[in-house]
């Protein structure tokens, strides 16, 4: 699944113009990937990374070593739990045409056509991976640099839709969006207020603060919604939501924007 977004990037002019816009993506997502309280909103950051990456396209030789472009977590993370596969983020376009091209690509790397889709909303949270031995969770992790990650588990009781314990005795890595709702959100900064802390700035920092923090003297619930898993039998992306769904996990099935197929 590939989010589509029609917010148009500035135009980086110059080397100093590039070099300051790496320099303040770079800021940003350390923020964000640390307490969630990164100065830019999410709009105003993906349009950075796009103008940063359009710039090193047509200046390749130009590229700085701490560029966040194309880098999973935008390379302000790394993590110390290695995966056994790769947990990767999502590409973009930012056109029907660009959504066509990538189809038409995905076929030709299968060598065959795509028989039917299965279209998710995008959710924008944190992408953590719940480890679960015989039926029970075991860990939680950040997607971190996509190779390795951080460990969250202190934070797994406070995710709804994140069972402690499936409804199958099964050995199985789950990876799905940690994220507030609009509700959680609200009630989040509430009791933030409450306790004199600064309220967040949006949903997205407030999901990445919430999983990291520890020894808050106040607890925020969050919610989990479950798009993939390593440890079953390989089906239908819709199979696979329904057989997530039926060990208890919660996905984006029980949202009004639910998958289509």
């Amino acid at each position: 699944m590939m989010p589509i977004t029609t917010d148009e990037a500035p135009t980086l002019a110059s080397p100093a113009d590039y070099a300051d816009a790496v320099a303040t993506a770079a800021r940003a997502a350390a923020a964000y990937y640390t307490d969630g309280s990164t100065p830019l909103g999410d709009d105003e950051y993906d349009a950075l990374l796009r103008a940063i990456a359009a710039y090193e396209d047509t200046h390749p030789g130009e590229v700085l070593p701490d560029s966040p472009a194309g880098k999973v977590a935008a390379g302000a993370v790394q993590g110390d739990i290695p995966y056994s596969v790769p947990m990767l983020s999502l590409h973009n376009v930012f056109s029907t045409d660009e959504l066509i091209s990538w189809a038409a690509g995905l076929e030709r790397r299968l060598g065959r056509p795509v028989a039917a889709w299965c279209v998710e909303p995008k959710l924008d949270g944190l992408a953590v991976a719940a480890r679960y031995r015989a039926g029970h969770l075991q860990q939680l992790i950040t997607r971190g640099d996509g190779l390795a990650g951080e460990d969250i588990t202190h934070a797994a009781a406070s995710i709804l839709g994140l069972p402690a314990t499936l409804t199958e005795p099964l050995d199985v890595e789950l990876r799905g969006e940690a994220l507030l709702t609009s509700d959680q959100f609200e009630h989040a900064n509430t009791i933030r207020t409450a306790h004199g802390a600064t309220p967040f700035s949006n949903p997205r920092n407030g999901a990445a603060g919430t999983l990291r923090a520890k020894d808050r003297p106040y607890r925020i619930e969050l919610a989990f919604f479950g798009y993939s898993a390593h440890g079953l039998p390989d089906q239908v992306h819709t199979a696979l939501l329904q057989r997530r769904a039926n060990l208890g996990v919660n996905t984006a099935a029980t949202t009004a924007a639910g998958p289509l197929r």
